[in-house]
């Protein structure tokens, strides 16, 4: 059997056009849905997380209020600790303050008091005192030649003034602690 073709060939095209045109047009408003519904999905979601960010950002806000009262005893807190490493750095591997004054006190001769006493690092500063002049010869040699365990426990003793009143003679001497000695 023959098959007869009644629609011209130019009739045929069109109909074939015009399904491709129908095709092509469902595809485009199919992907333009598609991509409208994700944009505005994606602008929901954008409002979304912004509205959340402020939220979670009025939260710290409030919560910072709150703890502005608390900002002094934090400091406090913070002064607090670093005292007690400071002391606890004294007590566990600093000098042996105790036993360094009972030697300052055994060092120092019967006739000078001292005044004022200063120390940092390893260098003393001491404001004494003496019945006479000649207090200052026995602080000076006291000083220099006074040995703990074998040890020399000052080092560089010098006088850097004095004055006499009274019969008394008020003096400055200054000088280096030998470090190990007593730690």
């Amino acid at each position: 059997m023959f098959k007869i073709n009644l629609i011209p060939e130019v009739k045929q095209q069109q109909i074939k056009l015009k399904k491709i045109n129908t095709t092509v047009t469902t595809v485009t408003v199919i992907v333009a849905i598609v991509m409208g519904i994700i944009i505005f999905g994606l602008l929901f979601y954008n409002i979304g997380r912004k509205a959340q960010l402020s939220l979670v950002n009025n939260d710290i806000e409030k919560i910072n209020t709150q703890l502005e009262p608390y900002k002094d005893l934090e400091a406090t807190v913070m002064n607090l600790e670093t005292g007690l490493k400071e002391i606890k750095q004294i007590l566990t591997g600093g000098p042996k303050w105790t036993k360094f004054f009972d030697e300052l006190e055994k060092v120092t001769p019967a006739d000078v008091q001292i005044t004022n006493f200063d120390i940092k690092g390893n260098a003393v500063s001491i404001d004494a005192t003496g019945a006479k002049v000649q207090s200052i010869d026995r602080f000076i040699r006291s000083f220099s030649s006074y040995k703990v365990d074998d040890k020399t426990l000052f080092s560089d003793v010098a006088v850097t003034g004095y004055t006499v009143k009274d019969g008394k003679v008020t003096f400055q001497a200054k000088m280096n602690l030998v470090g190990g000695v007593l730690w």
